[in-house]
């Protein structure tokens, strides 16, 4: 049985057989500590450990008078039941008060039906034991005051007894009952039965129940207590010579003295202000009750230690000046608990300090006064009733004292206003909330934005309401990870839905789970409705609208869920976006992410949907937003659909085939939004429409069945139109104003023969017609659109010609890709970044095109009746911002017309050659292009050598080039990677990678050799090697004759001790062709293993596979024609040679010829001592190669396969360097 018994000042609290909880009379929420802390509590013994923050459950007093108590005693079969009760009974008669009852149960209940609620009995923080007649009307009762005031309850016999209690048995529960026990061990403190007695049991609940004791030795010698002696041992005397008293009981005190003396305490004689001492003491008191780190003893503090450390460095805490720190977050994602945390880590640092609980509520039941006067009245510890809290005394007390104040879910800009206070020198002001702008209201403000838990800290707080252990229960892997899914880290959502899992069977949890996505939980619900209830009518509809139709399904089409489209629809809703929009963002009810795209917590959309089916709960035709396909099929099947639909959002692949009438929209006067996503091609118009609503602002209809849209039907109001693999022959007949319109995209609308006149479209920014191919022309009004940003015609393959006279000024893109039958082409803009002409069989690519060009992407490739005029580039400016070029199948390139774009091009990232078969070498100027990252020159059959290539370069594909010298490109790529390896300091440049990075794909005669490890599979496993010593990997993979790269890629695996689930990829992309001799492929990167898997033992041990790729990423389960792959291992020693051979050096000897020019560093030679002649001497002394060395290193060098044996060598003599400036340095040390 369950009881429940509201409680008012004068009724006793007793604790009985059934389970009470002790109800506020003001506000309906339980009077027991709920923030309790009882890490130390036995099982079967729960002990109380309070937090020194106010009782969430107690709210701002008020002044009315409350009815009488009610007394209500009913069985329940489960706290179910219970919280069902309460949620009727109560709302009307209660008020705002009872949603916390409901939400601290509905965290804290079982879920079995013998499941009981516990209210912990009431308890004091700190129990004094003291000699009265030595300290009482002094040291301990300043001790007393002072505990008092940091907000601690405190026992002293004399003060806290009722009477005609019987003083032993209440002393012993009083200690029982306290969290931590103060031994005031006095002149004449043993000479107290009562108070040995008192150490006696203080100790045993030390031993048994973990309670904090602290010994204050006032004015007495610690050696007297431990060894009793002195005054102490005159006490015991007397009790020896008093045959009443048991040996027993003697040695049981002296052992209590003993102990008490042994623990770590306070010396009154090291301190010479008494008011300090008790300073000290009262912050020892505090820090000792678990307050320094609440989150260590509370374990539904997950993730908080984190947050700390984020919070320490944004807040600067060192600063003496007034900061006030923003808790900022979506309802239930813990602003609150991290709060609390702060506030019991820090209150002990401050004079004054207040936990103001939910201002929200507190402000609209008792009124902003009342708030106000409870901030005071708990700052300067007065009562509530005490007048006059704002004179100038009071408010100078604050200015000059060092204050900490948390206001909790401050909502409003007038709440914030009234309880900003003026402090002293070092305060601070924590404010939660869920509307960013609050933060703004108050001094030296910082933001911390509170976020979601991670997958690992979701799954440790569930299980830990669900399971009371850290890890799912066996059996329930699967289950824990849908509910956390389902929770999205929402700490609240994860407390709640572990805690109504609680011993449940793994049958009833799947049930409960799969009805929550159909009737969610009212208590996560309700927490989150209030910022929807803060909200505006029109930013009431945005918000609706997003959870309802953009977020999640639309994020997939297009760009349609971006930040601008969005604005543009709902400016033409007349919501005014600009504003409503940011206020969201504020109240963290969504946010902008990957290019800004709208993002909504998915507990946020499932409170919005919610709310629009609590409109009409039976009738979803008098809903204002549609979005379940069963309910949308059910109001056009039976024609249910009202004035009130303003937007559906339709996904026909869930059901079967769909049948509209010609009239099923005409009813649906206020549709606004209408998305019909028919990819399964489903939905029938067998007799024709012949109605939509003129107040359509987006038409998205996947596959639309007719060939044109209704002639009655008037976009002046649309923005966005999408009629993707539509039967459309063309739109409409009539010129239309479209003053709204930004976006028509019609792909794969195979039947499409024409575009209307769009020259009432002033506002145009994206038309995109791919694989129209039915299209011949575009209207000429197309160009004079003046915000026409993209145009997209890829695959359009009548299309013979795109000229026009419309010099553009807003045109970014402009994708004419396999517009097979395209001849003639001039289209120029100033505002152009993004051109392809891929496929096309245009003769003449006019420089005139690139008029005050922006252009960053041009692509060429396979325009192989291309003649480039070079000569007019190298005269323009049009290709200086290019960073991608493609030219890849222009067979009427050559290496003049290449030297004329280089020259012009001179900032390329990217460059394509691939089968530019007249190219027999490449210009020297390629040298000069200082950015180049990638170059693809794959058949290129005639090219027989390449010039110096930039330092920068890391990918660099030359498939089927067998007339190429390739030792020396692999020589010359490896030395840009010890140089980089070398340097770190990316050459002066941003643009080139310190790390090292390369990708080399080459013809070979002969399996390469000189590796660390070598096999002839497509996998290999190396030795365990030191994580201290590993730096950089180089992988060279073998591939054989005849294998056909028309894979997107091939890419190596490396695991880490065999685990698989964290491997780290490097790949070779983008390659293609059957190779005609052997090829070596050569992958390297540093830092990657070291920072991207794990170290077991300190020692990683990796292994190696190789796998080839077909389209779109699907590994092939063929290996053949890898015929094997090798390993080489830079490691730290190496790495840091190659770094200290770094800097440019005044060494005046001519040492052996080094790569990368490689010598002594300054830093060892401009301080040095050593003369010319012995530094002369040193140097040919350790790098001076013996004969048969260099015979051997030649030999090398001249080696066929030698890119190991290479590699090694540039090692070896960097290693001599290195061994150099060590030896160099000693000398000058000496």
């Amino acid at each position: 049985m369950i009881t429940i018994q509201t409680a008012n000042q004068n009724q006793p609290r007793v604790n009985s057989l059934s389970t009470k909880i002790l109800l506020s009379p003001f506000s309906c929420t339980p009077l027991a500590p709920v923030g309790a802390c009882c890490a130390r509590a036995k099982l079967g013994k729960p002990q109380a450990y309070p937090c020194p923050l106010p009782n969430p459950f107690n709210n701002v007093e008020c002044v009315q008078h409350f009815p009488p108590p009610c007394h209500l005693s009913t069985p329940f079969n489960s706290p179910l039941e219970l919280y069902h009760m309460l949620k009727l009974t109560f709302n009307t008669t209660i008020g705002l008060g009872l949603s916390s009852v409901v939400m601290a149960m509905q965290i804290n209940i079982g879920a079995s039906s013998s499941s009981t609620l516990e209210v912990a009995s009431n308890s004091f923080d700190v129990f004094i034991s003291f000699r009265g007649d030595d300290t009482r009307r002094k040291f301990t009762s300043h001790l007393n005051e002072a505990l008092k005031k940091s907000g601690l309850k405190t026992f002293i016999d004399d003060n806290e007894l009722k009477k005609g209690d019987e003083i032993s048995s209440a002393l012993i529960k009083a200690i029982e009952e306290s969290c931590a026990s103060i031994v005031i061990l006095s002149e004449n403190y043993a000479s107290s039965k009562w108070c040995l007695n008192e150490l006696v049991k203080i100790l045993e609940c030390k031993k048994d129940n973990g309670q904090i004791v602290i010994p204050i030795f006032y004015e007495i010698d610690p050696s007297h207590v431990r060894y009793q002696i002195g005054s102490y041992g005159q006490a015991f005397a007397k009790y020896e010579k008093n045959l009443r008293h048991k040996k027993d009981n003697l040695q049981k005190w002296k052992d209590a003295l003993t102990e008490v003396s042994k623990l770590s305490g306070w010396d009154s004689k090291n301190s010479r202000i008494e008011s300090d001492f008790i300073k000290d003491i009262v912050k020892d008191v505090l820090e000792k009750l678990n307050h320094g780190r609440p989150f260590e003893a509370n374990k539904e503090l997950v993730g908080i230690e984190e947050k700390y450390e984020e919070i320490e460095l944004l807040t600067n805490n060192g600063s003496n000046d007034v900061r006030t720190l923003g808790l900022w977050g979506m309802g239930g994602i813990g602003k609150t608990a991290l709060a609390k945390s702060l506030y019991g880590n820090y209150c002990s640092q401050f004079e004054y300090h207040c936990f103001l609980e939910n201002v929200r509520e507190e402000s609209t039941r008792c009124g902003l006064n009342v708030v106000r006067k409870k901030l005071f009245s708990t700052l300067l510890k007065l009562g509530l009733d005490a007048p006059y809290f704002e004179t100038p005394t009071f408010k100078k007390r604050l200015e000059r004292a060092k204050c900490l104040i948390v206001l909790d879910d401050v909502a409003t800009l007038e709440q914030a206003e009234n309880l900003k206070i003026g402090l002293g020198l070092g305060s601070r002001v924590i404010v939660t909330t869920r509307d960013r702008k609050i933060c703004h209201q108050f001094e030296g403000f910082v933001v911390y934005e509170v976020k979601e838990l991670n997958e690992d800290e979701s799954l440790q707080l569930f299980c830990c309401n669900a399971f009371q252990e850290k890890h799912a229960k066996e059996g329930y892997e699967e289950l824990s990870k849908s509910a956390i899914g389902y929770c999205r880290g929402n700490p609240l959502a994860l407390k709640v839905l572990g805690a109504n899992f609680r011993a449940k069977s793994k049958e009833a949890c799947e049930s409960e789970l799969e009805k929550i996505k159909e009737i969610p939980y009212a208590g996560i619900h309700d927490v989150l409705k209030l910022s929807f209830y803060d909200l505006d009518r029109t930013q009431r509809d945005i918000f609706l609208d997003i959870a309802c139709f953009f977020y999640p399904k639309i994020n997939h089409f297009y760009c349609y869920g971006r930040r601008e489209y969005i604005i543009d629809l709902f400016n033409a809703c007349k919501f005014y976006p600009a504003t409503s929009i940011e206020v969201l963002l504020h109240k963290s009810l969504m946010t902008f992410g990957y290019r800004d795209q709208i993002e909504m917590h998915d507990l946020v959309v499932e409170m919005g949907r919610e709310i629009v089916k609590q409109e009409a709960p039976k009738d979803p035709g008098k809903r204002s937003r549609l979005w379940d396909p069963e309910l949308i099929y059910e109001v056009f099947k039976y024609n249910k659909g009202t004035d009130a639909v303003e937007v559906i959002l339709f996904d026909t692949s869930k059901i079967g085939d769909v049948y509209l009438s010609s009239r099923s929209f005409e009813s649906m006067i206020n549709l606004r939004l209408l998305h019909i996503a028919n990819e399964c091609n489903n939905v029938h118009l067998q007799e024709g429409l012949e109605w939509l609503s003129d107040k359509l602002r987006y038409l998205h209809w996947e596959s639309f069945p007719l060939e044109s849209l209704p002639s009655t039907f008037c976009a002046q109001n649309l923005v966005q139109l999408s009629m993707t693999h539509s039967k459309l022959r063309k739109l409409w007949d009539r010129i239309q104003k479209l003053d709204n319109l930004t976006i028509i995209k019609l792909d794969n609308s195979e039947d499409l023969i024409e575009i209307p006149d769009l020259s009432r479209a002033p506002n145009l920014k994206i038309l995109s017609l791919a694989y129209c191919v039915s299209l011949h022309q575009l209207h000429p009004s197309i160009f004079s659109a003046p915000k026409l940003r993209e145009l997209c015609l890829k695959g359009c393959k009548k299309i013979e010609s795109l000229v026009t006279d419309i010099h553009s000024k807003s045109l970014q893109r402009l994708d004419l890709t396999d517009c097979s039958s395209l001849v003639q082409f001039c289209v120029t803009s100033e505002e152009m970044k993004w051109l392809s002409l891929r496929g096309t069989t245009i003769h003449e690519f006019s420089s005139l095109m690139l008029r005050n060009s922006k252009l960053d992407y041009l692509d060429l490739g396979d325009c192989k009746k291309l003649n480039f005029v070079g000569k007019k580039l190298s005269n323009d400016r049009g290709l200086e911002s290019l960073s991608i070029l493609n030219l890849s199948g222009c067979t009427q390139i050559n290496t003049l017309s290449m030297s004329f774009i280089l020259d012009s091009a001179r900032f390329l990232k990217y460059l394509n050659l691939r089968n530019c078969c007249n190219l027999e070498t490449l210009p020297d100027n390629i040298q000069n292009c200082l950015m180049l990252r990638s170059l693809h020159l794959d058949g290129c059959i005639n090219l027989n050598s390449l010039p110096k290539l930039p330092a920068s370069l890391e990918e660099l594909s030359a498939i089927n080039c067998t007339y190429l010298d390739t030792n020396s490109i692999q020589r010359e790529m490896l030395e840009n990677m010890l140089y980089r390896l070398r340097t770190g300091n990316h050459f002066g440049s941003p643009f080139i990678s310190p790390e090292g990075f390369f990708n080399l794909l080459l013809p070979v005669a002969e399996v390469p050799c000189g590796f660390d490890f070598f096999t002839t599979e497509a996998s290999i496993i190396i030795p365990p090697i030191s994580k201290y010593e590993f730096y950089h990997i180089v992988l060279c993979v073998f591939l054989s004759e005849g294998l056909n790269l028309t894979s997107s890629g091939v890419n190596c695996t490396i695991y880490n001790h065999g685990d698989r689930s964290g491997g780290w990829n490097i790949s070779f992309e983008h390659v293609s062709g059957a190779m005609i001799s052997d090829h070596v492929m050569l992958f390297s990167s540093s830092g990657g293993i070291y920072h991207q898997t794990r170290a077991d033992n300190d020692h990683y041990r990796l292994s190696f596979e190789v796998e080839l790729y077909g389209k779109d990423w699907e590994q092939l389960s063929s290996t053949k024609g890898i015929k094997g792959c090798g390993v080489i291992l830079v490691s730290s020693l190496e790495h840091y040679c190659l770094r200290l051979d770094g800097s440019s050096s005044r060494s005046k000897v001519e040492i052996v010829e080094l790569p990368f020019n490689a010598q002594v560093s300054d830093e060892f030679d401009q301080h040095s001592n050593i003369d010319d002649d012995e530094n002369e001497d040193a140097q040919q002394q350790l790098l001076i190669t013996p004969k048969e060395n260099e015979e051997d290193l030649n030999y090398k060098s001249s080696c066929d396969c030698s890119i190991g044996l290479l590699l090694q060598q540039l090692l070896e003599v960097s290693k001599r360097l290195f061994l150099l400036c060590v030896k160099l340095n000693d000398k000058t040390k000496s």
